[in-house]
């Protein structure tokens, strides 16, 4: 979703990243015609106007996204460990980046298209990502959130807390859990489009210390 990582999202872009997400959720009102485009018609109804044929035009093709083989975590984040969160979770695609290389990450929708759930390494040490973390709690207004909380969580690898958060534009709650497992840094994340405070995180918990035996070396 981000060249810089799921995990990067709310230290940089996650407003963009949850217009992206906005536009992969069935909940967002994909097909639905615009206010500008709704108000033209009405203003042009019972207007009869002529047009005079004009030369034939083929349809426009639009090509599909190229997509990948799932990421070998989609084993660890596997569709029974995935409704532990979500819904009738879908397996989403792995799609092929405009540039660089694809993230190592393994995501679900809901079945309702409400809510995404990922899995992926982080690209910082726990050190940094906590770090970012208060700073994030500081000034959330800067990365264009609001009510970030962060909480320690015990018995999780060798360190591991959770953080909830809003973002403002396209409104999106998101909850993480990050921690310390051997020599690496993993993240769940799970964003969802409900008009509500941020929800998820002891639920990611939870399902992190489920999937931990599974994960890579």
């Amino acid at each position: 979703m981000h060249p810089r990582r799921l995990r990067r999202l709310p230290r940089t872009a996650l407003p963009a990243a949850a217009a992206l997400l906005c536009g992969l959720l069935a909940s967002c009102s994909s097909g639905s015609a615009s206010p500008a485009a709704a108000g033209a018609a009405q203003a042009g109804a019972g207007q009869a106007t002529t047009v005079p044929p004009g030369p034939a035009v083929a349809p426009s093709v639009v090509s599909s996204p190229k997509t990948l083989p799932p990421s070998r975590l989609c084993a660890v984040l596997d569709h029974s460990a995935a409704r532990q969160v979500l819904t009738d979770p879908k397996q989403a695609p792995r799609l092929v980046p405009g540039k660089g290389t694809a993230p190592d990450a393994c995501s679900y929708t809901a079945g309702d298209g409400s809510a995404m759930l990922t899995l992926n390494p982080s690209d910082r040490s726990y050190a940094a990502e906590l770090s970012a973390a208060h700073s994030l709690v500081r000034d959330p207004a800067s990365a264009g959130m609001r009510d970030v909380k962060l909480t320690e969580v015990t018995g999780l690898g060798q360190g591991a807390f959770s953080e909830t958060t809003q973002v403002l534009r396209p409104q999106q709650n998101v909850a993480y859990v990050v921690w310390h497992a051997g020599s690496q840094v993993w993240v769940l994340t799970l964003a969802d489009a409900d008009s509500g405070k941020a929800q998820g995180a002891d639920r990611l918990v939870a399902l992190a210390r489920q999937i931990i035996p599974r994960l890579p070396a």
